[in-house]
């Protein structure tokens, strides 16, 4: 017997050119998956940089990615674009699905940022939380990012900072796994040790799947539990929630 189609679509948007960070998401969210909802990928063209490691890769992504991503938009529900920051394709989207056709469910179709989601979510949880980010251009810019949310740079008090990896997105995939392990690590030590975070959002899609490093510097910090937050599935968790909310379930 042939299986029903899902009912509700998500495409999840990598808006660099490097597809092996989007092929490496989808078996991370195979879980997330359920017969209402199906995951839909789309990386970004040749021309879009392969790593964004700052405002001037963020502009030149969402301008290279935006016209593949407008023909798609019609056969999803909802969309997630996967690049930890103010990522400008968010409000391209936005903007263009507002005012696009005439129905109303055209301009009901959410677009998300998976910085956006994860910071959400933390504040949801009323603890203090912190960021492990790549590079430390993103420091700075992050922290302006939450200050942007919610009108506030620590957020009450909840929000403690953002801790640099020192890699790019790529090299995340391509430098040796320890070395990644290590340095991942070394910068959650210092976001829970220093800064007594006791939430840690994972500052980056490439990130996805590598909570076991999180976990371990905060073990070397001295707290055996903290909450970790992978971006990308608060992003979809929170868009399928968006969507039940809304009645396309």
């Amino acid at each position: 017997m042939a299986s029903t189609p899902a009912s509700t679509s998500i495409l999840i948007i990598n808006p660099n050119s490097t597809r092996s960070m989007t092929a490496a998401l989808a078996p991370l969210l195979a879980d997330l998956t359920h017969p209402g909802l199906a995951l839909h990928f789309h990386t970004g063209p040749p021309d879009a940089p392969p790593s964004i490691n700052d405002a001037e890769t963020s502009a030149a992504s969402a301008a290279a990615t935006l016209p593949s991503v407008l023909p798609l938009l019609a056969a999803h529900d909802a969309v997630l674009v996967a690049c930890f920051s103010e990522h400008p394709l968010v409000p391209m989207l936005r903007t263009h699905l507002a005012s696009s056709g005439s129905g109303l469910g055209t301009r009901r179709k959410p677009v998300l940022g998976i910085f956006e989601a994860s910071v959400l979510h933390a504040r949801a949880l009323g603890r203090p939380f912190g960021i492990v980010t790549t590079g430390s251009y993103w420091e700075a810019a992050l922290s302006r990012g939450v200050r942007g949310l919610f009108g506030s740079g620590d957020v009450g008090g909840s929000f403690v900072g953002v801790c640099s990896t020192g890699l790019s997105a790529l090299e995340l995939h391509e430098m040796p796994a320890d070395e990644v392990r290590e340095r991942i690590a070394c910068a959650a030590q210092a976001l829970v040790g220093e800064r007594d975070a006791e939430v840690v959002i994972m500052g980056c899609a490439g990130m996805s799947g590598m909570k076991d490093a999180v976990r371990e510097g905060a073990r070397q910090a001295g707290r055996e539990e903290v909450v970790i937050l992978d971006a990308v599935r608060c992003g979809v968790g929170m868009l399928d929630g968006m969507l039940r909310a809304m009645g396309r379930d």
